[in-house]
């Protein structure tokens, strides 16, 4: 009898199969006397489309929502392998398949949706891999466990994709049947709806209003600059009363200007010596902000360099939301780095290499994957230009972590000249890890401001004073480096402090895997231009969001979602509970969007005769908070607690909630619906 691996990807049975050794290929798979290695396509099954259960839902029709099925049905998108995999899954001589697939939710998610719709029965044992080299697939052999020992991560995978299905099917469809035609203008008529996707395309809108609002205010600010009695020149800002260095009109700048005197004195002078330890090691998300700021590239090509690399077995798994590594690497490390300097050379590496420390070796803070660093395989053969500029990156940040600190001395000098300026200046003592990016592109600290030796009391001669007229500037419009950050550090757009903490535990909205995904589905959808470097929302991804209810664009319900998912991967919570939360929510979207008006056609829906309000004529008329609140009127007769938030506010902005200090400020009526959402979801199966 034989054991079956099955992979995410041709590419990873390749290397399983080099590493068990004499194999021969077959249609769709690999086999030698002990094994047969045969792989997916990624998802090449899914759950099934509403045509699937039924050819009525074919065409969009309001009246055919909420579309809830009994039970989930799986459908086939690559029949061929899956032809492969089921014939192989059911073959007499296999004995027991393992699960090869990508560690983490999704590779069991894969492997469970094929191996449950082959309707297989083989005991299954799971494979975890990191990386692709021979010794670490030797290891992962040795060390597998039981299938049924993932049944909870499985559950939390699969919660997940129904979830998104139950809300994105449903609310993409009334959406797009109640707004499609307007909102479109030329573009997709489709309004898409996604979880992680509309919280981040209302985190990129709010952005551009906040810029689209923004008055520049002017300011003033008087510099100065000072001669020494040996001919040196340092530079000055004025200061005033506040501490400030902006004047907020010029008369009063002028004012500063005239008190100036021709000689000075040095009335402070403070050192401070400091240190900036190395950075710390590759997750995806900072692979892909650091390659985006330094060579352009989008989160998307980075992912799909990272994929390349590993493939070359020159990097470990790229898709990590780790910045540690595991005790259990401590003795590859030598090795991994004297590959590295091939590629990147230190020649002031430290001999014999230092022992990393608890801030880059911590098996506490790796889930499923440790940071991104080399395989410590020689690079064989040309890479691409990316593929080189990736690599050398990892290299770096690699070899940075086995270099001492960067230190430096901040200075700062208080000047007196009938007026009081100050002068700050930085200069390095010791390079440290900073050396081994003078080469590299990444990681720049700017120019340095060196002051001369100055000492207290110390006479000095005004050599020049002028006033410069500045504004105040709006903020940046995110690129793909800052959303990346903005969606990993979702927590900061939540008010709520315990949500907050999900999220910063869970590493924010969407997975280092699937943000780039969730950045190309925004462009692809029509809701976001990609301009030089800058996200810039369209008409369409605006109109989307100031129609969208509060629920599904504000980042505080992924935070609830996460906690509902990471309860149902510790075995806290059934699945079945959580879907049953999750159904009555999608009952409620689809209502609330019922109760908005069309610009097209306003009798199709008549809200006014389902809700007993005076008759509107536009959706401006209208707001998702008016239909929600008639929602939760009429569900209120039954008894039961709503686990919608209205929205009173579109997109509020980022400094509106940064000045929000009190846990709760919500208003009394909206108390109980959004605060208390995963405790209702528990409830619900109850009533």
């Amino acid at each position: 009898m034989r054991t079956l691996l099955i992979t995410e990807k041709p590419s990873v049975a390749r290397d399983i199969a080099l590493v068990l050794g004499n194999f021969k290929r077959r249609e769709g798979y690999l086999e030698n006397d002990q094994y047969v290695v045969s792989w997916a396509y990624g998802h090449i099954t899914s759950l099934a489309e509403p045509q699937e259960y039924d050819p009525l839902y074919e065409k969009w029709r309001l009246e055919s929502l909420p579309i809830i099925p009994e039970k989930f049905k799986l459908t086939v998108t690559e029949r061929k392998q899956f032809s492969v995999l089921k014939k192989l899954l059911k073959s007499s001589d296999v004995s027991v398949v393992i699960n090869a697939c990508d560690a983490g939710r999704e590779g069991c998610l894969i492997f469970r949706w094929i191996y449950k719709a082959a309707k297989a029965t083989l005991p299954v044992k799971r494979l975890w891999l990191s990386e692709t080299t021979s010794a670490a697939v030797r290891n992962a052999l040795n060390s597998m466990k039981d299938g049924a020992d993932y049944d909870n991560l499985f559950a939390a995978a699969e919660a997940r994709a129904k979830s998104d299905w139950l809300v994105g099917i449903n609310a993409t469809r009334a959406f797009t049947i109640i707004h499609g035609k307007h909102i479109s203008e030329g573009t997709s008529r489709t309004v898409s709806v996604g979880r992680v996707q509309t919280p981040t395309l209302a985190i990129i809108v709010q952005r551009e209003r906040e810029i689209r609002d923004f008055v520049p205010v002017a300011y003033w600010r008087v510099i100065g600059t000072f001669n020494t009695e040996t001919g040196e020149k340092y530079r000055g800002l004025g200061i005033i009363a506040d501490e400030s260095d902006r004047f907020h009109d010029e008369l009063s700048a002028k004012a500063f200007l005239e008190r100036i005197t021709e000689t000075g004195t040095v009335a402070k002078v403070h050192y401070e010596e400091k240190a900036e330890v190395p950075p710390m090691l590759f997750s995806l998300n900072d692979l892909q902000r650091e390659a985006n700021h330094v060579y352009g590239m989008t989160a998307a090509h980075v992912l799909d360099v990272a994929q390349s690399l590993y493939e070359k077995k020159l990097i470990t798994y790229p898709r990590t939301d780790s910045r540690h590594l595991s005790e259990s690497l401590g003795s590859t490390l030598e090795r991994r780095i004297q590959s590295a300097l091939k590629t990147v050379p230190c020649s002031f590496l430290p001999n014999p290499l230092p022992v990393l420390n608890k801030r880059f070796v911590d098996d506490n803070k790796i889930t499923d994957h440790h940071a991104i660093i080399p395989t410590g395989l020689q690079v064989n053969g040309n890479l691409r230009s990316d593929e080189r500029n990736i690599y050398e990156m990892i290299c770096r940040r690699f070899i940075s972590a086995f270099l001492p600190p960067h230190k430096y001395r901040m200075m700062q000098v208080i000047t007196e000249a009938g007026e009081v300026f100050l002068s700050k200046g930085k200069a390095t003592i010791s390079p440290g890890w900073r050396e081994l990016y003078k080469t590299g592109t990444e990681h720049g600290e700017g120019e340095e401001n060196s002051l001369p030796v100055l000492i207290e009391g110390q006479k000095v001669s005004v050599f020049d004073v002028e006033t410069v007229k500045k504004e105040t500037k709006p903020p940046a419009r995110y690129t793909d480096a800052s959303i990346l950050s903005a969606m990993e550090y979702a927590g900061r757009f939540v008010e709520d402090d315990e949500l907050a903490e999900t999220l910063k535990k869970a590493g924010g909205i969407g997975t280092s895997a699937t943000r780039a995904a969730i950045l190309e589905r925004l462009i692809k959808v029509g809701y976001v231009q990609r301009v030089n470097k800058s996200l810039v929302p369209t008409s369409k991804g605006e109109k989307f969001i100031d129609l969208a209810p509060e629920v599904l664009k504000d980042v505080e319900t992924t935070a609830q979602w996460e906690t509902g998912l990471t309860k149902i991967e510790q075995g806290e919570l059934r699945a079945d509970e959580w879907l049953s939360g999750i159904t009555e929510l999608t009952r409620e979207i689809v209502e609330a969007v019922r109760g908005q008006v069309s610009f097209e056609e306003p009798s199709r829906v008549k809200p006014h005769e389902r809700h007993g309000r005076k008759k509107v004529d536009t959706v401006k008329n209208i707001s998702s908070e008016q239909s929600l609140v008639n929602v939760n009127k009429r569900k209120s007769t039954r008894n039961r607690t709503s686990i919608f938030c209205p929205a009173p506010v579109p997109v509020p902005t980022i400094s509106a909630m940064k000045e929000r200090k009190m846990k709760d400020r919500r208003p009394a009526r909206e108390k109980g619906i959004l605060d208390d959402f995963f405790t209702t979801v528990l409830n619900f199966f109850k009533r």
